[in-house]
């Protein structure tokens, strides 16, 4: 048995919360908190990072079936702006996530939540996560079924339950009621896709042991059909053969997948024909495989007439508490007050007449926030980074704003190319199965080291898993851009009509060896405006400049003596903040991401 499982059956992680209550009324400094005890507040949904000043937690808040009503937003942007930093993150499975609070409010905040009907409680370390199912259950016209209700009485199978808080390592469980289903229900640790029986009624299929992470792997299709009623009493069954076969000896290998892989699917039906009291319907009959990612930004018409959902798009998945708020009035005033998150780190508003969508796109664009967003917002992924999370060994979504922002400059579109960031191996933001994924690492450089990134290209599901393939290694930040714009724009040139990014990507490097990235490699020259000032960096000046629209001809190239000025200028300071010095160039080791 490894270390957690040892302090888990020490003192079960729900008895954790009398001493919360004690310290954050005495207002125990944090580091007077045995280690195990804030470990376990992770199963009330409170995430202690030690990088946020003095310490504070995140909390990530459970959004079962990605529906919550416009006065739990309000809450929740209330409670970031009282207690927290102010912002709002979306993930990647539809939470929402507060980031900054102090001990002292926890009990407070766990209250006022419970008041607007949301908690957080059992959404992180060795628990069933949130329970998703498409942001458009119930909406779209093209549904097989409304998977919402499923996805709640599912819940209330797990939720405060001791037993099932006790798993060998997190699960993920996703439902989807649509005709065709998208990358992301390929990768949970079960996931029910609605299909049409034998006899024309709506029935599901399973997949089982996908997930992301290092090593992502798709799901194994188990070879029957589930009906509607059997979905909560089949989910106990599977979370019952975790909880008891699953390995509590290596964190490492304990996944559902990997007792998946030693039983096999035929293990799986045995026990499921063991453990149920009705039999499950065979079906020899596959899945589609999936359609790609989902595009969730947009109007998308609903099924009753003359209402629309608004798919927004968030950047990057951060947002300030006051638009959340606004989407909040927004969602009463046009909508019917629910919001619905997305897996794509967005959010959508539905129940919009027909008349009214014009003044709510105003609305939105009172926020910051837009339906309209460019290839670049749209098409981006970024995980909380090292701002907050303790693992991560970069930032992330810093890096990604900025990075965008100078693909913007340059003109670059993306048309469906995928940019997934993550701060570490761990691949929160999926990095592993993006068109481009980029991985945080440290870079070491002649004056110190930098957050970097190592860069995959050609990630993705096509009939299969494909994870990325190594291209470059030790990317600094700061040469990312000239990396991300020399691939795709090679791709644009030289694909084959009809191939992918991804597809271009794996035939081209088939033999390559990824090459380490030193100092003066995809450093472009950089071109000033005579007119405005406007720096610019490109091998060639803009047609026009982004600046003051002036003329090409306005531009002059910063000669190379300023530039290894301003580069000493730079290193001098890194030197005078203490900027560690390094011993060699490439990219440096990483140790083991915690669990």
């Amino acid at each position: 048995m490894n270390k957690i499982e040892e302090w888990k059956a020490a003192k079960h992680p729900f008895d954790v919360w009398p001493e919360v209550l004690r310290h954050a009324e005495a207002k125990t400094p944090l580091k007077q908190i045995e280690a195990t005890d804030l470990e376990r507040l992770k199963w009330y949904g409170f995430l202690y990072r030690k990088r946020d000043g003095q310490g504070a937690f995140a909390e990530r808040i459970r959004i079962t079936a990605c529906e919550l009503s416009a006065q739990a937003a309000r809450e929740i942007a209330y409670i970031a702006y009282e207690y927290g930093h102010g912002i709002i993150d979306i993930t990647t499975r539809g939470n929402i996530q507060v980031q900054g609070l102090a001990l002292e409010h926890i009990p407070n905040v766990v209250k006022r939540l419970s008041q607007v009907e949301v908690d957080s409680k059992q959404t992180a370390h060795d628990n069933v996560r949130n329970v998703i199912c498409h942001p458009l259950s119930g909406l779209d016209p093209t549904e097989l079924i409304d998977t919402r209700q499923l996805c709640h009485e599912v819940v209330s199978l797990f939720h405060d339950s001791r037993e099932y808080a006790d798993l060998p390592r997190k699960f993920n469980i996703a439902l989807s009621g649509q005709s065709q289903h998208g990358i992301h229900y390929w990768t949970q640790d079960i996931s029910y896709l609605a299909c049409h029986g034998d006899d024309g009624e709506v029935m599901f299929q399973v997949l089982l042991g996908g997930k992301q992470g290092q090593n992502p792997c798709l799901g194994k299709h188990l070879p029957v059909l589930v009906a509607p009623e059997q979905i909560v009493l089949v989910t106990r069954a599977l979370l019952d053969l975790f909880r008891t076969k699953g390995s509590r000896e290596k964190r490492t290998a304990a996944r559902f997948a990997y007792l998946l892989d030693e039983i096999g699917v035929h293990g799986v039906l045995d026990y499921l024909d063991q453990n149920l009291d009705f039999p499950l319907q065979p079906s020899v009959m596959q899945p589609p495989g999936p359609t790609g990612y989902d595009d969730l930004v947009g109007w998308f018409r609903q099924q009753e007439p003359g209402r629309w959902t608004m798919g927004v798009c968030v950047p990057v998945g951060r947002m300030s508490w006051s638009q959340l708020e606004g989407l909040s009035i927004l969602s009463k005033k046009w909508g019917d007050g629910t919001l619905r998150t997305t897996h794509e780190q967005g959010m959508m508003i539905p129940n919009i007449r027909t008349g009214f969508k014009d003044a709510a796109a105003t609305s939105l664009a009172a926020l910051g926030l837009s339906l309209y967003a460019d290839s670049l917002s749209r098409n981006t992924l970024a995980c909380t980074g090292k701002q907050f999370c303790t693992i991560a060994v970069t930032d992330a979504k810093g890096p990604m704003l900025q990075l965008l922002e100078t693909l913007r400059q340059r003109a670059l579109t993306l048309h469906g190319i995928r940019i997934h960031m993550s701060g570490c191996p761990a691949s929160c933001a999926l990095h592993h199965t993006a068109d481009i994924g980029l991985k945080g690492v440290r870079v070491r450089r002649v004056l110190g080291t930098r957050e970097g990134f190592d860069v995959f290209l050609g990630g993705g599901v096509a009939g299969q898993i494909h994870l990325g393939l190594s291209y470059r290694l030790g990317v600094d930040a700061d040469q990312l851009p000239q990396v991300i714009e020399e691939v795709i724009q090679q791709y644009y040139l030289k694909h084959k009509p009809g191939q992918s990014f991804s597809a271009y990507w794996r035939e081209e490097l088939r033999h390559e060896q990824a090459g380490k990235v030193d100092d003066e490699d995809y450093l472009p020259a950089t071109w000033v405006c005579d007119l405005c000032d406007y720096h610019f960096q490109a091998e060639d000046p803009p047609v026009f400049c982004p600046g003051c629209a002036g003329l090409r001809r306005n531009f002059a190239r910063l000669e190379e003596e300023e530039e290894n000025t301003k580069s000493e200028s730079w290193n001098a300071e890194a030197v005078k903040q203490g900027e560690p010095q390094a011993l060699a160039t490439g990219a440096a080791p990483l140790g083991e991401p915690q669990a």
